[in-house]
């Protein structure tokens, strides 16, 4: 799908069937953990534990009108965040910017 680059990041989506495949008992484990800090954290800043979002692969055939539906309601666009990755795609194939910086 074109027209993604400059998208904002803002969610990480796992697949559960993903989860059940690849990860071992320990893995799922402390994917557990996790999710319920961050849900016990967000009670305490007011917030609900959990939020519901509705999730549309790029690849789909309507995920092209779906953007323009963001785009309407100013829920899309390009942003500049250097606390964000920033992401292009091509043909299918996600690309990560490459960065000058090395991790030490």
């Amino acid at each position: 799908m074109s027209g993604l680059a400059g998208m904002q990041v803002k969610f990480t989506v796992l697949k559960n069937e993903d989860i059940n495949k690849y990860l071992d008992e320990r893995e799922k484990s402390d994917l557990s953990r996790i999710l319920w800090k961050v849900q016990e954290l967000r009670l305490l800043d007011g917030k609900p534990p959990l939020n519901t979002y509705l999730v549309v692969n790029t690849d789909e055939p309507y995920a092209t009108d779906i953007v323009r539906i963001m785009q309407t309601n100013n829920h899309w666009g390009p942003v500049s965040d250097p606390n964000q990755a920033e992401m292009e795609y091509y043909g299918g194939t996600l690309i990560l910017p490459r960065t000058e910086e090395k991790i030490k």
